[in-house]
């Protein structure tokens, strides 16, 4: 995914705000907190880029793997549901994993995502994406699952100007 990991990332944020309406966050640091967990994985890039030379492939980057954040949901989500007080930190930590499992979610719909690593070396995605043109960006970009993207885009501007009437 290209452009839709930020408004899904707001999409979450919407549809949790209700069930969280009387958290210890306030509404702006409550969005902020679900919508950089849902870009967070992709700071890997800077790492694929600027060391890595792209030798490797960024989805296998322990912060594309579904064994990094779920554990990491799971501690915090039974922090926040323990907590006499609801501990903020419990919660932010649970909404910023819960996020990142969104972004690896919706990378898995047209990117290789190694879903079981570091235990299983297998790279699984449900559209292929074949390459026809260059530069290899305008492969997703031409590709129909490209509007998905905008369709999640066009909900996100959708609930945003909704939320402000």
């Amino acid at each position: 995914m290209f452009i839709a990991h930020l408004p899904s990332g707001y999409i979450l944020a919407k549809l949790l705000e209700k069930k969280f309406r009387h958290n210890l966050l306030s509404k702006k640091v409550f969005f902020i907190v679900v919508m950089m967990g849902a870009v967070f994985p992709d700071i890997d890039l800077f790492y694929f880029y600027l060391f890595d030379n792209r030798s490797v492939h960024h989805h296998k980057y322990f912060l594309h793997w579904f064994s990094f954040w779920i554990p990491i949901f799971l501690i915090s989500y039974f922090c926040f549901k323990r907590s006499v007080y609801a501990s903020q930190f419990a919660l932010m930590t649970m909404l910023f994993s819960g996020a990142a499992l969104l972004h690896i979610c919706l990378d898995t719909f047209v990117g290789d995502v190694w879903l079981f690593a570091p235990f299983i070396d297998r790279a699984y995605v449900f559209f292929e994406v074949t390459s026809r043109y260059q530069p290899w960006w305008l492969n997703f970009i031409l590709h129909w699952s490209f509007v998905v993207e905008l369709l999640i885009g066009l909900i996100a501007i959708w609930m945003y100007w909704k939320d402000r009437e």
